[in-house]
């Protein structure tokens, strides 16, 4: 403003058409520049995608963020509200990220993520806010944009404790159980031989290839391992026996045991129940399980177990012992 009134007065003084035209610039241009933040809002397409879905707790992962600017009007000032939730601890968070906006290009920008536990975590753009580039007026937008990544405990590196202790809550699995599902191990792809089961043949493999390939199965056991993992206690607690959990699970998978994991939920007010056969089984129940909540009641499993499934001899518990993760087997009258 105050170099604005110094240019009236430089014309009113010296009567120059070249402080007349420098006034006229100055006077439209401030007009030109709120007006294209109207039309770089409506333009504009800001979107967000977890370029892997799936995460191991000890990995660095990314957000990708793509803003898309068809026009050729420029924002110096753009800030972008991403919001963060924990869909399993219920936590949720709040970050502005600031953005340059240029003109008429695809800009990516790669938000690092470091994860200190497990569970399901939505990341959703909530709104960009952006200045014109003379700095005047600014606008917001609603986006609506969202991703999902589920984080899983490490592979390597678990105390799972002694398998063969376990192995007391072992039961022979039952036949209704197995009936309509293969429990067996995918251990190779080979090419087709006379004679092998038309369902183990890889379809997608044999288009590619233009020949047909099967899959190599290994057997499993015609046992089974139960195990039951509590989801109540402090959230850090809780994470341990999610850990544990998932340690437990993959070194009965590795010694090809059919596990059957159970957890109640709260909200459907019953167990909840998974095959696990091979390492895709088990990534999928954790992606369920994640969609639960934690509880309060720690004594609550124990006792609906007795009562929901008397048939069951002994499982595995896994639950909060002594201050630690710990897994115990359980014999049921």
């Amino acid at each position: 403003m105050v170099q604005y009134a110094l240019v009236v007065f430089l014309y009113w003084f010296l009567r120059s058409h070249f402080f007349l035209m420098f006034l006229a610039i100055m006077s439209i241009v401030p007009f030109l520049s709120i007006l294209s933040v109207f039309i770089l809002r409506r333009k504009l397409e800001v979107t967000l995608e977890a370029p892997e879905r799936e995460q191991s707790r000890e990995d660095l992962g990314f957000l990708r963020m793509v803003i898309k600017n068809p026009t050729w009007i420029l924002s110096y000032d753009a800030n972008i509200r991403l919001q963060t939730e924990s869909c399993f601890y219920g936590d949720t968070g709040d970050v502005r990220i600031s953005v340059p906006i240029r003109m008429h290009s695809t800009y990516e920008k790669m938000i690092p993520l470091r994860y200190s536990m497990n569970g399901m975590y939505r990341y959703r753009l909530d709104g960009i806010n952006m200045r014109d580039f003379l700095g005047f007026f600014s606008l917001s937008k609603k986006v609506r944009s969202e991703t999902e990544v589920v984080v899983l405990p490490p592979m390597e590196g678990q105390k799972v404790g002694d398998l063969s202790d376990m192995s007391r809550g072992m039961t022979e699995s039952e036949e209704t159980m197995k009936r309509g599902h293969d429990f067996s191990d995918v251990s190779d792809v080979r090419e087709y031989i006379p004679g092998d089961k038309l369902m183990s043949i890889h379809w997608k493999l044999s288009a590619k290839r233009d020949i047909l390939m099967v899959k190599d199965r290994v057997s499993m056991s015609d046992q089974q391992m139960v195990i039951l993992t509590e989801l109540s206690g402090e959230h850090a607690q809780v994470d341990e026996i999610l850990t544990l959990t998932y340690g437990v699970c993959m070194s009965f998978v590795r010694e090809q045991v059919y596990v059957r994991l159970l957890w109640w939920s709260e909200g459907r007010y019953s167990f909840e129940e998974r095959q696990i056969i091979n390492k895709e089984s088990l990534k999928e129940a954790f992606s369920d399980l994640y969609y639960d909540r934690i509880y309060e009641d720690t004594e609550k499993t124990g006792e609906l177990m007795r009562s929901i499934h008397p048939e069951l001899k002994a499982y595995v518990h896994i639950c909060i012992r002594n201050g630690e993760a710990d897994a115990e087997v359980v014999e049921q009258d």
